[in-house]
């Protein structure tokens, strides 16, 4: 391990004196990440195994670990903002892997109006948020995790299934009657414009869950069982006969061309990968020179909203992804930085040289996106980002 990486300061941390040594973290942990020292007996984190799907910070029953992500702090201080804001007494709690857009919520629910939680995975909300929020005043909860097999951290979805199935037992005791809380799944998948599909083959050969088809004389078609929304396919298909779900082409371009016209010069669009990066709650821009974007992966980022960022006014195109490794998408984002790199070339043809980079970051050392940011900041125009 090199020096800087010794150096970085992590994400999740085990307090040695709370400890209890219990082993349920180790149980839940889907990377292997936290194990006993035979030596010391004590429980350790590898930090460069963890993908921070905060499953070990919800499930400690000695709050023993350390997250400086959506801690129970941070979610009761949104909570009560968000209700306010909101003015409803619903709370959804979603995983950013499986909740559509708002109407979509509504509907799987059949909601008017909700305060929105959305979190990597539902699984790292702790109970005692859920019971908070009752103090609040929210009468109705409901969880939207992500389908059993779909879920990008393992456990993350069976977990929460469980425990809001202990929650309701609780709480149907204390008054609030049966299923306080509503559980439901969901995915977002891939769609298929059969008037413009060419047979071209391209999501065949792309797709990493081989779930495009084409067996049939027709369009292609998709198994939408294996599909797992990674966009990847979208993205390279020439025909644009592909989109996804909630990260629908036209939807996307109509995010770009806004926060083009809103950001001020010099100016910068990150389209990020929502599991390489986690912003805070708050939604707050860290200055008024960029602007993000989240993505289902890197590999949805698709060159024509680069380049119409950039026609938009944008100085400069940042695109944040995971690196092969951690990709919670088979190693998707390895092809996205292929596209990137052959983008940047044809660029260079035309003036356009380092306005567009792609940089490989991770959730467990958020002060490497920072630097990232910062650093491709100042080299497209010395814009500086407020820390």
């Amino acid at each position: 391990m090199s020096d800087s990486v010794m150096t970085e300061v992590a994400a999740v941390k085990i307090k040695e004196d709370n400890c209890s040594g219990c082993s349920t973290c180790i149980y839940v942990c889907p990377f292997e990440a936290i194990k006993k020292d035979k030596t010391t007996g004590k429980t350790v984190l590898e930090i460069e195994k963890c993908q921070v799907c905060g499953l070990c910070y919800s499930t400690c029953p000695a709050k023993a670990i350390d997250s400086l992500y959506y801690d129970v702090d941070s979610l009761t201080s949104y909570l009560e903002k968000a209700k306010q804001k909101y003015a409803s007494d619903t709370l959804v709690v979603m995983c950013k892997g499986s909740a559509p857009d708002f109407t979509g919520v509504e509907k799987l629910f059949g909601l008017k109006s909700f305060v929105p939680l959305s979190v990597p995975c539902v699984g790292r909300v702790p109970e005692e948020i859920f019971l908070k929020a009752m103090l609040m005043g929210i009468q109705k909860m409901n969880v939207l995790a992500c389908d059993t097999d779909y879920c990008r951290f393992e456990h993350g979805s069976a977990v929460t299934r469980r425990k809001i199935a202990g929650l309701n037992m609780l709480l149907e005791q204390l008054g609030y009657g049966k299923d306080a809380i509503t559980f439901k799944r969901n995915s977002l998948k891939v769609t298929v414009d059969a008037n413009s599909c060419i047979r071209c083959g391209n999501c065949v050969w792309f797709c990493p869950y081989q779930a495009a088809k084409l067996d049939s004389p027709g369009a292609v078609t998709f198994d939408l069982t294996l599909c797992r929304g990674c966009g990847l396919c979208v993205a390279m298909c020439p025909a644009l006969a592909l989109d996804l779900e909630n990260w629908e082409r036209q939807r996307i371009s109509t995010i770009v061309s806004k926060m083009a016209s809103e950001v001020k010069t010099p100016s910068v669009l990150v389209f990020r990968c929502q599991w390489a990066v986690f912003p805070s709650l708050d939604g707050m821009e860290p200055s008024a020179n960029v602007r993000f974007i989240d993505m289902p992966c890197a590999s949805r980022v698709d060159t024509s909203h680069v380049l119409e960022a950039l026609q938009k006014g944008a100085d400069g195109v940042l695109i944040a992804a995971c690196s092969e490794e951690d990709c919670k998408q088979e190693k998707s984002s390895g092809k996205a930085k292929h596209s990137v790199d052959k983008l940047n070339e044809k660029l260079a043809q035309i003036g356009l040289k380092d306005k567009v980079q792609f940089c490989t970051v991770a959730p467990r050392f958020p002060d490497k996106f920072t630097r990232e940011l910062e650093q491709f900041c100042a080299k497209i125009g010395g814009v500086k980002e407020s820390r």
